[in-house]
C-alpha cells in the first residue's frame, strides 16, 4: 500500500478550528428528575475546519449506532468518549461525526473504541440524540489494539 493511500490520521482536537479551541462547555451533573442540556449556545461549538472537507481519515471514538440489527448496523454517531450521548449530555456539534456505510458494520459493543476510516465531509446532521457538524461515509471501522 502505498503512503498517499493511508487515510489522515486525526484526533478530536483536530475537528476544532484555532479560533474556536477554549469554548466553554458544561458538562452539567446528571440527574434523574431533570434531562441534561443537548443545546450549544456559543458558535464556536459548531465551527468545522474546511481543509477536512472531502479528507479521507482515520479517527478514533465510540460509536452510538442509530440504525441497528442486533449485532449490526449502517448509522452511527461517532462521538469522543464512552456514553456520550446516552448517559451523558452530547459533545458539541463539532465533536461529534455523524457515520454512514454503505453496508453493514457489524459492531462487537458500544462501549469498544474502533478507529472509524473514511472520507469526512463538512456535513451538518441532526439526530434525536445529538447535532452534528461533520458527516462521514464509513468504509470500515477497526478495532483499538491495546
Amino acid at each position: 500500500m502505498l503512503a498517499s493511500d493511508l487515510p489522515h490520521e486525526i484526533r478530536w482536537k483536530d475537528l476544532v478550528p484555532l479560533k474556536a479551541r477554549g469554548a466553554s462547555y458544561d458538562r452539567q451533573a446528571l440527574s434523574h428528575s431533570s434531562l441534561p442540556s443537548r443545546t450549544f449556545s456559543d458558535p464556536r461549538h459548531y465551527a468545522i475546519v474546511p481543509e477536512l472537507n472531502h479528507q479521507r481519515v482515520r479517527l478514533p471514538g465510540f460509536l452510538v449506532s442509530l440504525e441497528f440489527d442486533k449485532t449490526r448496523g449502517t448509522e452511527f454517531l461517532l462521538v469522543p468518549f464512552i456514553g456520550a450521548c446516552i448517559h451523558v449530555p452530547p459533545p458539541p456539534p463539532n465533536q461529534v461525526v455523524y457515520a454512514i456505510s454503505k453496508r453493514p458494520q457489524t459492531i462487537e459493543g458500544m462501549f469498544e473504541p474502533v478507529y472509524a476510516v473514511g472520507v469526512l465531509r463538512t456535513v451538518f446532521a441532526e439526530t434525536d440524540l445529538a447535532h452534528s457538524s461533520y458527516s462521514m461515509q464509513v468504509e470500515e471501522f477497526e478495532k483499538v489494539e491495546f
